[in-house]
Protein backbone atom coordinates (compact mmCIF):
# COMPACT_ATOMS: atom_id res chain seq x y z
CA UNK A 1 0.00 0.00 0.00
CA UNK A 2 1.69 3.41 -0.74
CA UNK A 3 1.76 6.00 1.88
CA UNK A 4 -1.42 8.36 0.05
CA UNK A 5 -3.98 5.48 0.25
CA UNK A 6 -2.58 4.60 3.53
CA UNK A 7 -3.28 7.87 4.17
CA UNK A 8 -6.96 7.34 3.27
CA UNK A 9 -6.82 4.25 5.08
CA UNK A 10 -6.44 5.91 8.40
CA UNK A 11 -8.32 8.95 7.49
CA UNK A 12 -10.98 6.70 6.97
CA UNK A 13 -10.68 4.36 9.83
CA UNK A 14 -10.69 7.63 12.20
CA UNK A 15 -13.65 9.12 11.02
CA UNK A 16 -15.41 5.64 11.59
CA UNK A 17 -13.50 5.76 15.38
CA UNK A 18 -14.62 9.02 16.66
CA UNK A 19 -18.27 8.94 15.27
CA UNK A 20 -18.80 6.35 18.51
CA UNK A 21 -19.49 7.61 21.73
CA UNK A 22 -17.37 6.15 24.06
CA UNK A 23 -16.32 7.71 27.49
CA UNK A 24 -14.92 5.87 30.10
CA UNK A 25 -16.76 2.92 31.77
CA UNK A 26 -18.80 2.69 28.53
CA UNK A 27 -16.70 2.06 25.43
CA UNK A 28 -18.68 -1.05 24.03
CA UNK A 29 -19.26 0.48 20.64
CA UNK A 30 -16.00 1.30 20.07
CA UNK A 31 -14.57 -1.88 21.37
CA UNK A 32 -17.70 -3.82 19.22
CA UNK A 33 -16.08 -1.75 15.92
CA UNK A 34 -12.54 -2.76 16.91
CA UNK A 35 -13.32 -6.62 17.44
CA UNK A 36 -14.66 -5.96 13.79
CA UNK A 37 -11.65 -4.73 12.53
CA UNK A 38 -9.03 -7.23 14.01
CA UNK A 39 -11.48 -10.44 14.02
CA UNK A 40 -9.96 -10.74 10.15
CA UNK A 41 -6.54 -10.68 10.76
CA UNK A 42 -5.62 -11.80 14.51
CA UNK A 43 -5.68 -15.63 15.16
CA UNK A 44 -7.58 -15.26 18.10
CA UNK A 45 -9.73 -11.91 19.55
CA UNK A 46 -11.06 -11.16 23.43
CA UNK A 47 -12.82 -8.93 25.58
CA UNK A 48 -12.88 -9.33 29.14
CA UNK A 49 -15.65 -8.41 31.42
CA UNK A 50 -14.00 -5.19 31.98
CA UNK A 51 -13.68 -4.15 28.55
CA UNK A 52 -10.23 -4.27 27.57
CA UNK A 53 -9.58 -6.20 24.12
CA UNK A 54 -6.49 -8.01 23.28
CA UNK A 55 -5.98 -9.17 19.09
CA UNK A 56 -2.93 -12.37 18.69
CA UNK A 57 -1.39 -12.85 15.73
CA UNK A 58 1.42 -15.47 15.94
CA UNK A 59 4.81 -15.34 14.05
CA UNK A 60 6.54 -18.23 12.05
CA UNK A 61 9.28 -18.35 14.65
CA UNK A 62 10.05 -18.00 17.99
CA UNK A 63 10.46 -14.58 19.55
CA UNK A 64 9.58 -12.46 22.09
CA UNK A 65 5.81 -11.65 22.86
CA UNK A 66 4.82 -7.71 22.36
CA UNK A 67 2.20 -5.81 23.37
CA UNK A 68 0.98 -2.48 21.36
CA UNK A 69 -1.90 -1.27 22.71
CA UNK A 70 -4.23 2.29 22.87
CA UNK A 71 -6.82 2.94 24.91
CA UNK A 72 -10.10 3.36 23.66
CA UNK A 73 -12.03 5.35 25.83
CA UNK A 74 -12.60 9.42 25.87
CA UNK A 75 -13.23 12.17 28.02
CA UNK A 76 -16.69 12.92 28.20
CA UNK A 77 -20.14 13.53 31.21
CA UNK A 78 -22.27 11.36 33.12
CA UNK A 79 -26.12 12.60 33.33
CA UNK A 80 -26.17 12.98 37.27
CA UNK A 81 -29.54 14.58 37.91
CA UNK A 82 -32.88 14.97 35.87
CA UNK A 83 -34.82 17.73 37.63
CA UNK A 84 -38.43 18.07 37.41
CA UNK A 85 -38.34 20.99 34.69
CA UNK A 86 -36.45 18.63 32.68
CA UNK A 87 -32.93 20.09 32.76
CA UNK A 88 -29.68 17.45 33.50
CA UNK A 89 -26.79 18.31 35.56
CA UNK A 90 -23.81 15.94 34.86
CA UNK A 91 -20.41 14.85 36.26
CA UNK A 92 -17.32 15.16 34.44
CA UNK A 93 -15.36 12.21 33.25
CA UNK A 94 -11.66 12.66 32.67
CA UNK A 95 -9.62 15.66 32.42
CA UNK A 96 -12.16 17.97 30.56
CA UNK A 97 -11.72 21.54 31.20
CA UNK A 98 -14.29 23.74 32.68
CA UNK A 99 -13.74 26.35 30.21
CA UNK A 100 -14.58 24.87 27.48
CA UNK A 101 -17.91 23.80 28.63
CA UNK A 102 -20.76 26.69 28.62
CA UNK A 103 -22.73 27.06 25.49
CA UNK A 104 -21.09 23.65 23.72
CA UNK A 105 -23.55 21.45 21.84
CA UNK A 106 -23.45 17.61 23.46
CA UNK A 107 -24.74 14.34 22.56
CA UNK A 108 -25.96 12.03 24.89
CA UNK A 109 -25.74 8.08 24.78
CA UNK A 110 -24.87 5.98 21.92
CA UNK A 111 -28.02 7.16 20.25
CA UNK A 112 -26.74 10.62 20.25
CA UNK A 113 -29.61 12.28 22.02
CA UNK A 114 -28.98 16.59 21.27
CA UNK A 115 -28.63 18.58 24.07
CA UNK A 116 -26.83 22.15 24.70
CA UNK A 117 -24.54 23.30 28.15
CA UNK A 118 -27.02 26.56 28.75
CA UNK A 119 -25.83 29.92 30.08
CA UNK A 120 -27.08 32.44 31.31
CA UNK A 121 -27.61 35.18 28.50
CA UNK A 122 -24.80 37.63 27.78
CA UNK A 123 -26.52 40.87 27.97
CA UNK A 124 -27.62 39.94 31.35
CA UNK A 125 -24.43 38.45 32.84
CA UNK A 126 -22.46 41.38 34.77
CA UNK A 127 -18.64 42.41 33.96
CA UNK A 128 -17.93 39.49 36.82
CA UNK A 129 -20.17 36.76 35.34
CA UNK A 130 -18.45 37.08 32.32
CA UNK A 131 -15.20 36.66 33.05
CA UNK A 132 -16.40 33.80 35.51
CA UNK A 133 -15.27 30.26 34.19
CA UNK A 134 -18.29 28.47 35.92
CA UNK A 135 -17.43 24.77 37.16
CA UNK A 136 -19.47 21.82 35.96
CA UNK A 137 -21.18 21.76 38.73
CA UNK A 138 -23.15 24.50 38.40
CA UNK A 139 -24.02 24.11 34.89
CA UNK A 140 -26.95 21.95 33.02
CA UNK A 141 -27.68 20.06 30.06
CA UNK A 142 -31.20 21.79 28.06
CA UNK A 143 -32.63 18.57 25.76
CA UNK A 144 -35.68 21.28 25.26
CA UNK A 145 -37.93 19.02 27.48
CA UNK A 146 -39.91 20.53 30.03
CA UNK A 147 -40.38 17.46 32.69
CA UNK A 148 -38.64 14.66 33.94
CA UNK A 149 -41.24 12.64 32.33
CA UNK A 150 -39.94 13.66 28.71
CA UNK A 151 -36.48 13.36 29.22
CA UNK A 152 -36.91 9.57 30.24
CA UNK A 153 -39.10 9.51 27.63
CA UNK A 154 -36.44 10.25 24.89
CA UNK A 155 -34.44 6.94 26.89
CA UNK A 156 -32.06 9.61 28.86
CA UNK A 157 -31.04 8.05 32.42
CA UNK A 158 -28.95 9.06 35.06
CA UNK A 159 -25.30 7.44 33.89
CA UNK A 160 -25.61 7.85 30.92
CA UNK A 161 -22.46 9.35 29.09
CA UNK A 162 -22.33 12.44 26.86
CA UNK A 163 -19.75 13.95 24.68
CA UNK A 164 -19.30 17.38 22.72
CA UNK A 165 -21.16 17.10 19.61
CA UNK A 166 -18.31 17.31 17.54
CA UNK A 167 -17.23 15.60 14.36
CA UNK A 168 -13.80 15.15 12.09
CA UNK A 169 -13.26 17.52 9.94
CA UNK A 170 -10.65 17.67 7.52
CA UNK A 171 -8.64 21.01 6.63
CA UNK A 172 -8.07 23.09 4.19
CA UNK A 173 -4.38 20.89 4.29
CA UNK A 174 -6.00 17.60 3.71
CA UNK A 175 -3.36 16.22 6.30
CA UNK A 176 -4.53 17.46 9.45
CA UNK A 177 -7.92 16.33 11.31
CA UNK A 178 -9.69 18.21 13.86
CA UNK A 179 -12.14 16.55 16.34
CA UNK A 180 -12.95 14.92 19.30
CA UNK A 181 -11.87 12.02 20.86
CA UNK A 182 -8.22 12.01 18.65
CA UNK A 183 -7.29 11.26 21.92
CA UNK A 184 -7.17 8.11 21.26
CA UNK A 185 -8.96 6.52 18.44
CA UNK A 186 -6.18 8.05 16.31
CA UNK A 187 -3.92 5.09 18.21
CA UNK A 188 -6.69 2.95 17.56
CA UNK A 189 -6.97 3.33 14.28
CA UNK A 190 -2.99 2.79 14.55
CA UNK A 191 -3.15 -0.84 15.92
CA UNK A 192 -5.54 -1.61 13.17
CA UNK A 193 -3.66 -1.13 10.25
CA UNK A 194 -0.70 -2.51 12.32
CA UNK A 195 -2.26 -5.78 12.79
CA UNK A 196 -3.62 -5.82 9.39
CA UNK A 197 0.26 -5.30 7.63
CA UNK A 198 1.25 -8.33 10.09
CA UNK A 199 -1.16 -10.58 9.50
CA UNK A 200 1.09 -12.64 7.30
CA UNK A 201 2.55 -13.62 10.79
CA UNK A 202 6.10 -13.10 9.15
CA UNK A 203 8.07 -12.22 12.36
CA UNK A 204 9.31 -13.63 15.61
CA UNK A 205 7.42 -14.74 18.48
CA UNK A 206 3.86 -13.16 19.44
CA UNK A 207 2.45 -9.53 18.18
CA UNK A 208 -0.81 -8.72 20.76
CA UNK A 209 -2.47 -5.35 19.86
CA UNK A 210 -4.72 -3.84 22.50
CA UNK A 211 -6.92 -1.41 23.46
CA UNK A 212 -7.55 -0.88 27.03
CA UNK A 213 -10.77 0.36 28.87
CA UNK A 214 -10.61 3.64 31.39
CA UNK A 215 -7.48 5.12 30.52
CA UNK A 216 -8.69 9.11 31.40
CA UNK A 217 -9.88 8.07 34.69
CA UNK A 218 -6.62 6.53 35.97
CA UNK A 219 -5.51 4.21 33.57
CA UNK A 220 -7.89 1.39 34.91
CA UNK A 221 -7.85 -0.92 31.96
CA UNK A 222 -3.57 -1.24 31.80
CA UNK A 223 -2.94 -3.17 35.11
CA UNK A 224 -5.36 -5.84 33.94
CA UNK A 225 -4.00 -5.99 30.42
CA UNK A 226 -1.03 -6.11 31.50
CA UNK A 227 -1.27 -9.28 34.20
CA UNK A 228 -3.28 -11.10 31.44
CA UNK A 229 -1.39 -11.16 28.57
CA UNK A 230 1.94 -11.04 30.36
CA UNK A 231 3.55 -9.27 27.42
CA UNK A 232 7.87 -9.56 27.52
CA UNK A 233 7.50 -5.51 26.78
CA UNK A 234 4.95 -3.19 25.89
CA UNK A 235 4.40 -0.18 23.93
CA UNK A 236 1.41 2.22 24.53
CA UNK A 237 0.97 3.98 21.74
CA UNK A 238 -1.42 7.19 22.52
CA UNK A 239 -1.26 10.96 21.44
CA UNK A 240 0.67 13.79 23.71
CA UNK A 241 0.03 17.50 23.40
CA UNK A 242 2.42 19.58 20.92
CA UNK A 243 4.20 22.67 21.67
CA UNK A 244 3.68 24.16 18.52
CA UNK A 245 0.95 27.23 18.61
CA UNK A 246 1.58 30.69 19.76
CA UNK A 247 0.04 30.68 23.40
CA UNK A 248 3.31 28.31 24.02
CA UNK A 249 6.18 30.43 23.50
CA UNK A 250 8.39 28.86 25.44
CA UNK A 251 9.20 25.72 23.01
CA UNK A 252 11.22 24.13 25.14
CA UNK A 253 8.36 23.10 27.50
CA UNK A 254 6.86 21.37 24.64
CA UNK A 255 9.39 20.72 22.11
CA UNK A 256 7.09 18.69 19.90
CA UNK A 257 5.09 19.83 16.85
CA UNK A 258 2.80 17.99 14.13
CA UNK A 259 4.05 16.79 11.08
CA UNK A 260 7.60 16.10 12.43
CA UNK A 261 7.21 12.79 13.29
CA UNK A 262 5.58 10.79 16.50
CA UNK A 263 7.09 11.34 19.69
CA UNK A 264 8.43 8.88 22.37
CA UNK A 265 8.00 10.08 25.86
CA UNK A 266 11.23 9.04 27.45
CA UNK A 267 10.00 10.20 30.68
CA UNK A 268 6.50 11.05 31.81
CA UNK A 269 3.90 11.33 34.54
CA UNK A 270 3.23 13.32 37.88
CA UNK A 271 6.43 14.95 39.82
CA UNK A 272 5.93 13.89 43.72
CA UNK A 273 4.16 17.94 44.36
CA UNK A 274 1.59 15.79 42.48
CA UNK A 275 -1.22 13.44 44.52
CA UNK A 276 -1.01 10.77 41.97
CA UNK A 277 2.88 10.00 41.95
CA UNK A 278 2.68 8.20 38.59
CA UNK A 279 6.25 7.92 36.33
CA UNK A 280 7.01 6.39 33.39
CA UNK A 281 10.40 5.99 31.76
CA UNK A 282 11.18 4.69 28.52
CA UNK A 283 12.97 0.50 28.75
CA UNK A 284 16.43 1.85 27.04
CA UNK A 285 15.34 -1.36 24.65
CA UNK A 286 12.70 -0.44 23.39
CA UNK A 287 14.34 3.40 22.42
CA UNK A 288 16.88 1.11 21.09
CA UNK A 289 14.11 -0.47 18.77
CA UNK A 290 12.70 2.98 17.85
CA UNK A 291 15.72 4.33 17.37
CA UNK A 292 16.74 1.66 14.84
CA UNK A 293 13.67 1.80 12.63
CA UNK A 294 13.75 5.43 12.73
CA UNK A 295 16.92 5.36 11.29
CA UNK A 296 16.37 2.04 8.50
CA UNK A 297 13.02 3.97 7.68
CA UNK A 298 14.70 7.27 7.74
CA UNK A 299 11.07 8.76 9.34
CA UNK A 300 11.54 11.20 11.96
CA UNK A 301 11.11 10.68 15.73
CA UNK A 302 10.64 13.41 18.30
CA UNK A 303 11.95 12.83 21.66
CA UNK A 304 10.93 14.49 25.19
CA UNK A 305 10.08 14.23 28.64
CA UNK A 306 7.03 15.44 30.19
CA UNK A 307 7.30 15.26 33.82
CA UNK A 308 4.89 17.14 36.62
CA UNK A 309 2.14 18.12 34.45
CA UNK A 310 -0.75 15.20 35.09
CA UNK A 311 0.38 14.00 32.41
CA UNK A 312 0.74 9.99 31.17
CA UNK A 313 -0.19 6.94 29.39
CA UNK A 314 -1.09 3.33 30.13
CA UNK A 315 2.61 2.75 30.31
CA UNK A 316 3.41 4.22 33.54
CA UNK A 317 0.46 1.37 35.30
CA UNK A 318 2.20 -1.49 32.74
CA UNK A 319 5.24 -0.59 34.98
CA UNK A 320 3.65 -1.79 37.89
CA UNK A 321 1.93 -5.02 36.27
CA UNK A 322 3.85 -8.66 36.42
CA UNK A 323 7.54 -8.21 37.40
CA UNK A 324 7.36 -4.83 35.95
CA UNK A 325 6.70 -4.84 32.27
CA UNK A 326 9.59 -3.09 30.24
CA UNK A 327 7.68 -0.49 28.60
CA UNK A 328 7.79 3.03 26.13
CA UNK A 329 5.12 5.61 25.49
CA UNK A 330 4.61 5.99 21.70
CA UNK A 331 2.43 9.12 21.22
CA UNK A 332 0.76 11.10 17.92
CA UNK A 333 1.50 14.84 18.55
CA UNK A 334 -1.64 16.76 18.43
CA UNK A 335 -3.22 20.11 19.84
CA UNK A 336 -5.98 21.50 21.62
CA UNK A 337 -5.48 18.21 24.40
CA UNK A 338 -9.35 17.23 25.74
CA UNK A 339 -10.88 19.76 23.79
CA UNK A 340 -13.82 18.70 20.70
CA UNK A 341 -10.95 20.30 18.28
CA UNK A 342 -7.92 18.03 19.07
CA UNK A 343 -5.93 18.67 16.06
CA UNK A 344 -3.28 16.51 14.42
CA UNK A 345 -1.15 15.31 11.11
CA UNK A 346 -2.16 12.07 9.62
CA UNK A 347 1.79 11.85 9.04
CA UNK A 348 3.00 11.55 11.88
CA UNK A 349 0.19 7.99 12.49
CA UNK A 350 1.68 6.84 8.84
CA UNK A 351 5.16 7.16 10.29
CA UNK A 352 4.20 5.30 13.66
CA UNK A 353 2.79 2.33 11.55
CA UNK A 354 5.55 1.63 9.63
CA UNK A 355 7.96 2.48 12.67
CA UNK A 356 6.48 -0.36 15.06
CA UNK A 357 5.87 -2.66 12.19
CA UNK A 358 9.23 -2.43 11.69
CA UNK A 359 9.50 -3.71 15.34
CA UNK A 360 7.79 -6.17 15.21
CA UNK A 361 9.46 -7.84 12.06
CA UNK A 362 13.16 -6.61 12.21
CA UNK A 363 13.80 -5.54 16.18
CA UNK A 364 11.62 -8.97 17.90
CA UNK A 365 14.17 -11.23 16.20
CA UNK A 366 17.14 -9.51 18.30
CA UNK A 367 15.92 -7.48 20.96
CA UNK A 368 17.97 -7.75 24.61
CA UNK A 369 15.33 -6.93 27.28
CA UNK A 370 18.40 -7.15 30.13
CA UNK A 371 18.40 -3.95 31.64
CA UNK A 372 22.13 -3.84 32.48
CA UNK A 373 22.76 -4.68 28.42
CA UNK A 374 22.62 -0.82 27.96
Amino acid sequence: MDRSTLKQSLKNTLKELTSYIGVSGAEQDVIRALVEKLTPYADTVNVTTQGNLTAVKKGNRPGPTVLIAAHADEIGFAIKHISDSGFLTFDKIGGVPDNLLVGRKVWISSRKIPGVIGTKPGHLQTAEEARLVRPARELYIDVACESAEEVKALGIRVGDRAVFADTLTEMGNGDYLAGRAMDNRAGCAVICELLRQCAAGDFAGTLVVGATCREEVGMVGAGPMGHHVKPDYVIAVDTAPSGDTPDQPDKSLLPIALGKGPAVLLADGCDSAHQYGIFSSVHPAIRKAIENQSNALQLPVQWLTLVGFLSTTDASVYAYAGNGIPEASFTIPRRYSHSPVELLNINDMVSMVAILKGIVETENDTIDLNFLAH
